[in-house]
């Protein structure tokens, strides 16, 4: 309720139908932000101090922490409806395929092989994917809202009812 007494509709309410969907999309990133939290400490605390590099550990801590700052970010632009939300999707699908391939190329065995190639396959690659198909709407969508707004702005903000007025007044001249 609003000071006047009319009923103020509920955010949720007022968002039209891609929102909702920026919204769904936004609480997916979240959640895949949250759960590679635990995946992390896993990580540091099963990884082997050295392997071929002294830092090993750390290289991989540090790379998924990026990655969860791409996801968080990507989600938060999602629950703002932000247009740029594009570019921390692209990186977080950037970083996707680049985990998949060093987790594959780095296995030290075949079992350890396996279990990357499986979640590359069945997990990050279509993260990945998805998040490229995000950017891709994304940026469609504001191309074309920029295109509208351009050939609004070229016909004074009248758009099609000006042009329908000017239309029927050089039929009635001839």
């Amino acid at each position: 309720m609003s000071d006047d007494g009319s009923h103020t509709p509920a955010r949720h309410e007022i968002l039209p139908p891609g929102h909702r969907g920026a919204r769904r999309l936004a609480w997916l990133y979240a959640a895949a932000a949250v759960i590679l939290v635990p995946w992390i400490v896993y990580l540091a605390e099963t990884l082997p101090r050295r392997q071929f590099d002294r830092h090993y550990r750390a290289a991989w801590v540090g790379f998924d922490l990026l990655l969860i700052f791409a996801i968080t970010r990507t989600a938060y632009m999602a629950f703002r409806v932000d247009h740029r939300v594009q570019f921390p999707a692209t990186a977080t699908a950037t970083l996707l395929v680049v985990d998949a391939w060093f987790d594959m190329t780095t296995s030290a065995n075949r079992s350890q092989f396996l279990e990357a190639f499986v979640l590359a396959a069945l997990v990050e690659i279509p993260a990945a994917v998805f998040s490229i198909y995000v950017a891709r709407q994304v940026n469609r969508r504001a191309l074309l809202a920029a295109r509208a707004a351009g050939s609004a702005a070229a016909t004074g903000g009248q758009g099609r009812y000006r042009r329908r007025r000017q239309a029927s007044t050089d039929h009635t001249e001839e």
